[in-house]
């Protein structure tokens, strides 16, 4: 749904690349027939390639017209390409049948990001490349990198100001991962698909096109790949907590908080994701047939059963082992209920020999189930469990992490997710999560999610 919010960005959006296109007009030559040549060309291989576009999860679409619009920077630096550029993502978006709105942003988007790229080409020396290109590398690197950042900043801009989420949280999401990889590739492409034309002209460039299918399908199988990666996960993790509806949403609420949390603990944004990963899988022990009389018990937990519910961390590690892509995941789903004082299970250990993720993953864990109405007590305010975070430092949590996370600004974050996620049903079924002998203090909720 289109939000006021949305339709101010966007056009704000569209008076910046007008404001763009005006900069280019005045700061770079004539233009020659050469360029409109030059453009027009460019500008028919982009609609070719946008109309290769392939679905993105979520409903958006990927699409490698970047090559054509960032060769025709190199080859035709000036307005003519940066108009071609906007008339090429008109005509694409119409016959896609898109929203106006939609059609006005990505119009928008690639003309600042073409025009842009245009400016920093030529105000680092770079030049109508010739068939001595070679020299015009650094400046068009500079310009390639132009290109993806100011779309980064765009696409993370508009989603943010749609969705509510916070920008750099996108701007993170939209700027790395595998498709950071594929981009950097397509340096070479790029540079060689303009060379092509000066060197051999537009009739037999053209026959370049086809190589487009194979790379738009190496980027559509790598985004297929994730996709199903990511669908698998999810149909594991609701697998598990089918059987037991105290736990419905938990891992991925607490998938949710790790993220939190390990940008609080100074994490990039790849170990962040793994993290991410991590916590989705964290229970999946629980899959095995020996949890599910005890998952469906409605009374409490005898000593022995909790001792079997204790063992779900060491066979969720042996589990989670057993996938080659998962094999760094495997310390922080054994570790997460080791405590920083050695009193956690299943190994005992203590301080900075608890990995790192799981370290992260105790205190997403343990949030959750201080934030989940219980049949012996309310869920707990954010304020209240900010309270027993910082009381449990160097106890249950690494003191260093909680000290980074209770602090204003990441509170505030969690605080927020927090709310997004609160629920108010719990089946009254949930009294069997509390095993004789425990206090409902921090420590033992930790222990019992």
């Amino acid at each position: 749904m289109t939000t006021s919010r949305t339709q101010v960005f966007v056009a704000c959006a569209a008076i910046l690349a007008l404001g763009v296109l005006g900069a280019v007009a005045l700061s770079t030559p004539p233009v020659s027939a050469e360029d409109v040549e030059a453009a027009v060309f460019f500008a028919i291989a982009a609609l070719v390639a946008h109309g290769l576009a392939y679905r993105l999860r979520g409903g958006g679409f990927g699409n490698i017209a970047f090559i054509p619009l960032l060769s025709g920077v190199a080859v035709a630096p000036g307005f003519a390409s940066v108009v071609g550029t906007g008339t090429a993502l008109l005509l694409g978006e119409y016959f896609r049948r898109r929203d106006p709105i939609k059609v006005v942003f990505n119009s928008a988007q690639l003309t600042i990001a073409v025009g842009l790229a245009v400016l920093v080409y030529l105000n680092t020396g770079g030049e109508r490349l010739t068939e001595a290109g070679l020299s015009n590398l650094v400046p068009f690197v500079a310009a390639f990198g132009t290109f993806f950042v100011s779309n980064a900043i765009l696409f993370a801009g508009v989603v943010a100001v749609s969705s509510n989420e916070r920008f750099s949280h996108v701007l993170m999401r939209a700027g790395g991962g595998a498709s950071l990889v594929y981009d950097l590739v397509g340096i070479p492409l790029v540079f060689g698909f303009a060379y092509a034309y000066v060197r051999i002209g537009w009739a037999w460039s053209g026959a370049l096109l086809l190589p487009m299918f194979a790379i738009r399908q190496m980027y559509k199988v790598n985004r297929e790949l994730q996709t199903v990666n990511e669908d698998l996960l999810q149909l594991m993790v609701a697998a598990i907590e089918a059987r037991d509806p105290y736990t419905s949403g938990h891992s991925q609420r607490v998938a949710e908080y790790s993220k939190i949390v390990a940008r609080a603990a100074g994490l990039g944004p790849r170990a962040t994701e793994r993290v991410h990963t991590a916590a989705l899988l964290h229970d999946v022990g629980k899959i095995h047939e020996e949890f599910a009389p005890i998952l469906r018990k409605p009374g409490r937990l005898s000593d022995a059963e909790f001792a079997i519910m204790k063992s779900h961390s060491e066979k969720g590690a042996a589990l989670v082992g057993r996938v080659t892509q998962f094999e760094d995941l495997v310390p922080a789903v054994r570790g997460h209920h080791e405590a920083w004082n050695g009193s956690g299970y299943p190994d005992q250990i203590a301080g900075e020999k608890i990995d790192l993720w799981a370290r992260i993953i105790a205190f997403a864990d343990t949030i959750d189930a201080m934030t989940t109405d219980r049949p012996y007590r309310e869920a707990l305010s954010t304020d209240t469990v900010r309270e027993e975070v910082i009381r449990e430092a160097g106890r249950q949590f690494d003191p260093r992490i909680a000290a980074a996370l209770t602090s204003n600004s990441r509170w505030a974050d969690m605080a927020n997710a927090i709310r997004e996620h609160r629920h108010s049903h719990i089946p009254q079924t949930a009294e069997r999560r509390v095993p004789r002998h425990s206090s409902a203090n921090t420590g033992s909720e930790q222990a019992l999610v």
